[in-house]
């Protein structure tokens, strides 16, 4: 099983690093003991494809009570038993590897979640550089923020002035870009061939940042739905860099 074309390998691959792994929910591969054991401790799981990108077929299984309530897309269903909640979810899997993550509880803008994207990449010189940020916000009642299920890139800063104060900003902003940048060393050094990782990062109320994702065919693209392009010329100015570069 390649590290570099499946979420669990990855998970794993950053498990490998201590200070990594306390950024890291718990995941596990997504069997019915280990979906009904997690969510009995967390409350909300995210369910995902072990491949797969964009945010399709991701689940959200959240249990109140005595309801489970699973949500996919905007489609929200109610069940009054576990049993009940995993037979709809294995229904709609299509016999794809699944991998169960503890839900993290977002931080809301205007009443929708969001998290952020950060960009890394190789600079002129081969050093890894953060060469951009985004926030990605979710559409109404989705339970994902990716671009291509309808999430609005937001410009960072403008999803974490509620909850950071202007003046900190940069510092916390620095603070996320350094994280960006451990990850993709750590990474290289498993990997080397990559040339660019797109991390995604959700933050939680105590502002702790968790490793949502690394991709290694990072969208370039979503940084130009910003009208400020500096970002993304600069992102194209390096890819271009790379590719000819070999």
């Amino acid at each position: 099983m390649g590290y570099w074309n499946n979420k669990l390998g990855k998970h794993r691959a950053l498990l490998t690093n201590k200070e990594l792994a306390r950024h890291l929910p718990p995941t596990k591969l997504a069997t019915k003991a280990n979906i009904h054991g997690m969510l009995e401790k967390y409350r909300t799981l995210y369910l995902k494809p072990n491949h797969g990108t964009g945010g399709n077929g991701i689940f959200k299984l959240s249990h109140h009570g005595n309801k489970y309530r699973l949500q996919n897309g905007t489609r929200s269903r109610t069940f009054t038993s576990f049993e009940g909640a995993f037979t709809a979810f294995t229904k709609s899997r299509a016999k794809k590897i699944y991998l169960v993550q503890k839900g993290i509880s977002l931080l809301h803008y205007q009443k929708r979640p969001f998290d952020l994207r950060i960009m890394v990449q190789r600079s002129p010189q081969r050093k890894w550089e953060v060469t951009g940020i985004v926030g990605r916000l979710a559409r109404p009642h989705k339970v994902v923020t990716n671009y291509h299920s309808g999430g609005k890139p937001m410009p960072a800063r403008e999803l974490l002035t509620p909850f950071v104060p202007s003046a900190e900003q940069s510092p916390y902003i620095g603070q996320l870009n350094t994280l960006g940048l451990r990850i993709s060393r750590h990474m290289s050094g498993i990997f080397p061939r990559f040339l660019a990782y797109g991390v995604d990062i959700g933050i939680d109320k105590e502002l702790k940042p968790w490793i949502i994702e690394v991709n290694t065919k990072p969208d370039k693209f979503i940084f130009n739905a910003l009208a400020d392009k500096r970002m993304f010329r600069k992102i194209m100015r390096y890819a271009r860099i790379s590719k000819t570069s070999g």
